[in-house]
């Protein structure tokens, strides 16, 4: 892993669980259950919330996250652990106040204990990182552009040349396309700075306005993907469960899922025609569309992603909308291991493309 990538998930960990975050909950609700001790109702309510901060951050990648930095002897949080021994006090459903007062006390403690734990070890390796870092992106920030990465998880982007060329050159076109549909500039050449553990990430130079509807275009894309990986984990078994054969029913719910799952390319090809730059004379528009399209849903359907890196100081609007596409992002990630294997397999085979077998580059 580089040093930048480093610094880059120590940031985002510390703005998780650090100070005025997670670790500043749990001191707060250890407070405020030692100066309520006898008001069951409260109690109770405290350790709801306390599930739910550490759902929101499995679902944003943060117990993943911890053990991509913490390599050494320090042990990464144990989210899923304490979640369950939460959930586990919370079944028992205490009628008397004392008995759970002090289970949620002793969890907390312990809790809080393993919490500073880690966030001094990260602090401790952003100390120890810090003089390496060689790639300083204010160096390249002006006031009208941004720094992007392309990234691509899925292996089988990237675990060939032929794979990842694929890859890139239809990331090459589909750029050049898109923005000569919402912009009259042209893009920069792409700049590969680091391959890290598990991905390739692409950093690209783009105007700041191409960016923010980058942004957006896949926020849309991730929200609809996990539309239909919210009906496929939650709702899609449990509904075939009681139709008990129903042969309407079943051809229902069989459109809804395809419907649910077209409605990706059909949500990200009508964010990109409102996009399109007015007044503008394009030749083809349709089918610029069309590939962009096609771009944008490949990228999110593999596992794939992008990610601002950087962006001018004034345009806080923009660093909101890539948190949100984020989370959005790291909650398919979740869905999608959910998924069984001939799902998944459906996925990649219908609405994915790879290389051909031929020599394309030579097409």
């Amino acid at each position: 892993m580089t040093v930048r990538k480093i610094i880059e998930l120590i940031e985002l960990i510390k703005s998780k669980i650090g100070n005025e975050n997670y670790i500043t909950n749990l001191q707060d609700y250890q407070s405020t259950i030692q100066n309520n001790q006898s008001n069951i109702v409260l109690l109770k309510e405290i350790l709801d919330k306390s599930i739910f901060d550490i759902e929101d951050l499995m679902e944003e990648n943060i117990p993943e996250l911890l053990q991509k930095v913490l390599v050494g002897k320090v042990i990464p949080f144990e989210f899923e652990k304490y979640q369950q021994k939460l959930i586990e006090l919370k079944n028992k459903n205490h009628s008397d106040y004392s008995t759970l007062y002090n289970e949620l006390t002793t969890l907390f403690a312990q809790m809080i204990e393993k919490i500073n734990q880690n966030i001094t070890e990260i602090e401790n390796i952003r100390k120890i990182v810090n003089p390496f870092q060689t790639k300083d992106f204010d160096d390249l920030q002006e006031d009208n552009n941004a720094i992007f990465a392309i990234i691509f998880n899925n292996e089988s982007s990237f675990n060939n040349l032929k794979s990842l060329s694929f890859e890139l050159k239809n990331w090459d076109r589909g750029l050049f396309l898109y923005q000569q549909i919402i912009s009259d500039e042209t893009p920069k050449a792409f700049e590969i700075i680091e391959v890290e553990q598990g991905s390739v990430e692409v950093v690209i130079n783009l105007i700041f306005d191409v960016a923010e509807k980058l942004v957006d275009l896949f926020k849309t894309g991730l929200e609809t993907y996990g539309a239909y990986l919210a009906y496929k984990t939650l709702i899609h078994e449990k509904l075939f469960d009681t139709f008990k054969g129903n042969k309407e029913l079943i051809l229902l719910e069989e459109k809804r899922e395809k419907l649910l799952l077209e409605n990706v390319k059909k949500a990200v090809k009508d964010e990109i025609k409102k996009q399109v730059k007015k007044g503008k004379k394009q030749e083809a528009l349709d089918k610029k569309i069309d590939e962009v399209t096609r771009l944008i849903t490949d990228h999110i359907i593999k596992g794939n992603g992008v990610k601002l890196l950087s962006s001018p100081a004034d345009k806080e609007e923009i660093v909101e909308k890539e948190k949100e596409k984020e989370k959005l992002f790291a909650k398919s990630k979740i869905d999608y291991k959910k998924l069984d294997a001939i799902t998944k397999q459906l996925l990649l085979e219908e609405f994915t493309t790879l290389p051909p077998e031929e020599n394309y580059e030579k097409e």
